[in-house]
């Protein structure tokens, strides 16, 4: 056997076809969301100019779900860290508390909508002013369904950490949850922030 043979079998597998899949989402994901962004500027001009845009304070619900990613980002490393030194026992632990964490999230936004709702906030505008709801709606909504794409991913990880295979050796499933859960998490701080100073 070559040493060629022998180093492929001992490295790590973490990059497949699978992977580059994911960065195509995160890509189009991204375009997505940038387009939304636009839109909401495009709006926000026109609304200010014509002194319709109703301007509000986010849901405390949003900031509290801020938190939350970031501490289920913190699980999420920790996994993959698992994963890396073959610590195979604490991944489905870890993942499930990432997932945990991520449902919390679900509701956090949903409490978050709740909010906007009892202050007279709602998807449809019923005056033209409040189309600026309408985009918090749209955007939280959007990232809400990423979410959910998710949380599938690591059902799908906890179900094959609990068989034993995701370890050092095969490291490519746990690598895209992880590639994909910090861009959530990222991409929702960051939506925060362009709501709060836009």
């Amino acid at each position: 056997m070559s040493s060629s043979t022998i180093q492929n079998n001992t490295t790590p597998k973490e990059f497949s076809p699978k992977t580059v899949i994911i960065w195509l989402l995160i890509v189009a994901s991204t375009m997505l969301f940038l387009a939304f962004c636009s839109a909401y500027f495009v709006h926000q001009g026109d609304g200010l100019r014509n002194n319709a845009w109703l301007k509000f304070d986010l849901p405390f619900e949003f900031w509290l779900s801020a938190g939350i990613v970031l501490i289920s980002s913190f699980f999420m490393q920790m996994a993959y860290r698992a994963a890396q030194k073959d610590d195979i026992y604490k991944i489905p632990s870890l993942l499930t508390i990432t997932l945990i964490c991520g449902i919390a999230f679900c509701i956090s936004q949903f409490y978050g909508w709740l909010n906007l709702m009892d202050r007279g906030l709602f998807l449809s505008n019923k005056e033209p002013a409040e189309i600026s709801a309408s985009f918090v709606y749209v955007i939280s909504a959007a990232h809400f369904a990423h979410i959910i794409g998710g949380l599938i991913l690591l059902t799908v990880g906890i179900a094959r950490a609990s068989k034993l295979q995701i370890h050092k050796k095969n490291l490519v499933f746990i690598n895209i949850c992880k590639t994909y859960w910090h861009f959530l998490g990222i991409l929702w701080i960051l939506l925060l922030l362009f709501l709060y100073f836009a």
